[in-house]
């Protein structure tokens, strides 16, 4: 979201007139706030659980008293007519970033909306319009730039896979997500090739990378769209875990509340035994385990449960006589999915 975050600096500096690095570091303060609670969810002032623009506006609220409390320090270090300055922009930027966020809000039809849109918007606003010195030209054009961007990512597919979304017996709501080849029409022999082919390390990576970007796009599709997001298990395979460590660069790339919040890294039971400290990561986490072979499944069940780890587990498969005790689990802490048949 940094990107977001740097138009909204944008839009800021179009109006203000004035760029400087104590500028800039006000306005990431009150548009990470924004981030927070518009895609995220994350409330940092206040006790909210949805975005409106009552709770986001107590949200600012609380972040100009947290930044003026956190300048304090400066007091004795700036000279008098510097602090106060400074203590009055975090405070005129209250109102004046709360109306860049409004004016973000705004949704447009087609690219063509956005000059009409944008131009009643701000010439109709009190606080921006009184910031208006020249042409909205600029300002348009950062607002037509974020709006080709963000449709181009919302935009984006890979032609090489699909998303096969598999559904659990028990719990409807979660889904278990995974990438497969993009190719209509195969005999047996082609079949086993390219599942050959994309178990290799690096493509496996590739394949990876792929699966967390969609999943991505549609966490902020369902965001944009205030749409209800459930449960998504993928799994984590052993390749991408060694020396007690997750893969960096897929770390990186789940690095976002969005995908923490929602997303649940699936990995065998076997693999955690042997990577622990792995998972001490800030992600829900469920256990893999094939059951077809285990004669005391309650007490396998109550070893993995003791692990404190997981929130659920996937019976990958079992002995039919077991399928009962698996779907009469109940428990607040971990909760046991096992796949619709076929």
């Amino acid at each position: 979201m940094d990107y977001k975050v740097n138009c909204l600096i944008r839009i800021g500096i179009f109006f203000f007139q004035k760029d400087n690095s104590f500028i800039k570091k006000v306005f990431r303060g009150y548009f990470y706030t924004y981030i927070d609670n518009y895609y995220y969810k994350i409330f940092n002032t206040i006790d909210g659980e949805k975005f409106t623009l009552k709770n986001l506006k107590q949200e600012f609220d609380g972040i100009m008293f947290e930044m003026l409390d956190d300048y304090k320090e400066y007091e004795l270090i700036d000279d008098n007519h510097t602090y106060q300055e400074n203590c009055n922009l975090i405070r005129k930027f209250n109102s004046f970033c709360y109306e860049i966020v409004r004016l973000d809000l705004l949704k447009y039809s087609s690219k063509g909306d956005i000059t009409p849109e944008v131009e009643e918007f701000v010439y109709n606003n009190k606080v921006l319009s009184s910031y208006v010195t020249s042409s909205l030209s600029e300002l348009i054009s950062i607002v037509r730039e974020s709006y080709s961007n963000y449709k181009k990512l919302l935009e984006f597919d890979n032609q090489y896979f699909n998303l096969e979304k598999k559904k659990f017996e028990n719990y409807s709501d979660i889904l278990f997500w995974e990438l497969v080849p993009n190719i209509k029409v195969l005999d047996i022999y082609r079949e086993s090739l390219v599942k050959r082919v994309y178990q290799e390390k690096k493509l496996l990576k590739l394949k990876m990378k792929c699966l967390i970007q969609k999943i991505s796009i549609y966490l902020l599709k369902n965001v944009l769209n205030r749409e209800d997001i459930t449960p998504i298990i993928i799994k984590l395979d052993s390749n991408f875990i060694s020396r007690g460590t997750i893969d960096e660069e897929l770390l990186d790339l789940m690095d976002n509340p969005l995908f923490q919040k929602y997303v649940v890294l699936g990995v065998d039971y076997s693999v955690y035994q042997n990577q622990k400290s792995a998972f001490l990561e800030d992600f829900h986490f469920a256990c893999i385990q094939d059951f077809a072979h285990i004669n005391d499944v309650y007490q396998k069940t109550d070893s993995i449960y003791k692990e404190g780890i997981f929130n659920y587990l996937i019976v990958e498969d079992c002995k039919y006589r077991d399928r009962d005790y698996f779907l009469d689990y109940n428990s607040d802490v971990l909760k046991i999915l096992l796949f619709e048949e076929d």
